[in-house]
């Protein structure tokens, strides 16, 4: 055996890798559902992410002392977001876990950043919201965005989808009447809210944009419902078509 090459022992677990490129950055984890510990990183700033996430997974095993062996699951967001990071990341995906031969779950990026974000704020707060707002950038000074309803079950909680995926200029963006609201998301990507009345009292906010741990988290979840993986036939969630596309079918006609 070559010591060089394993340097560390490897040891076989159960892990769950989930993969975010659904932003211009994006990021991995990993959850050992045996042991609740979690483990995860964000790709570097600047660099393509065809070029670093790889890499990046790659690290993320070595920290957790395993090998690809040890992936029982991978989650992979299928946005709404980055239109290459998508294609991206679910390109990347499908090849490992050809190779690995292990389940893949296809997650909505607003699901991953609700559940990342609820989790993060119990964890400071220990108080639920009323309602979580995750937002996306969608360019052209529009969001993607969706409502959630926190949810206890027991010493458990869970972001409860509550509507569609929306897509809407920052202004329009739908507020619930009543309520505490977690709006998610960067500074930049915020709805500019008219904080007429008492709304501005009933908003908290998380800077979180980036959520490979809500992916994991949730593959986690579908595992234990018995959901069945999504299979090779992952389809990206794009909220839209891509501009060119758009500009295409416009000339077209």
């Amino acid at each position: 055996m070559n010591s060089q090459a394993n340097s560390y022992t490897q040891i076989v677990e159960n892990w769950i890798l989930g993969v975010d490129t659904s932003t211009v950055r994006g990021g991995v984890a990993l959850i050992s559902p045996d042991k609740a510990t979690t483990l995860s990183t964000n790709l570097p700033d600047g660099i393509r992410t065809s070029r670093v996430l790889l890499p990046a997974i790659r690290d993320l095993l070595k920290q957790a002392n395993i090998g690809e062996n040890s992936i029982t699951a991978v989650g992979v967001s299928l946005g709404p977001g980055s239109f290459t990071g998508i294609r991206i990341g679910l390109a990347t995906v499908k090849g490992l876990v050809l190779g690995i031969g292990c389940p893949v779950y296809g997650i909505s990026s607003l699901d991953a950043l609700a559940e990342s974000a609820l989790n993060e704020w119990m964890k400071l707060e220990n108080k639920l919201p009323d309602w979580i707002l995750p937002c996306r950038d969608a360019r052209h000074e529009e969001l993607f965005s969706a409502l959630f309803k926190p949810i206890r079950n027991g010493d458990k909680i869970h972001a409860k989808r509550n509507s569609e995926d929306i897509v809407s200029f920052r202004d329009k963006v739908p507020i619930p009447a009543e309520g505490e609201i977690l709006i998610v998301a960067p500074e930049n990507d915020r709805p500019e809210l008219n904080f007429g009345g008492t709304i501005s009292q009933r908003v908290l906010y998380s800077n979180m944009n980036i959520a490979p741990e809500g992916v994991a988290w949730l593959t986690k979840q579908a595992i234990s419902l018995n959901i069945s993986p999504s299979g090779p036939s992952l389809e990206p969630i794009y909220g839209r078509k891509p501009r060119a596309e758009t500009q295409w079918s416009s000339e077209k006609t």
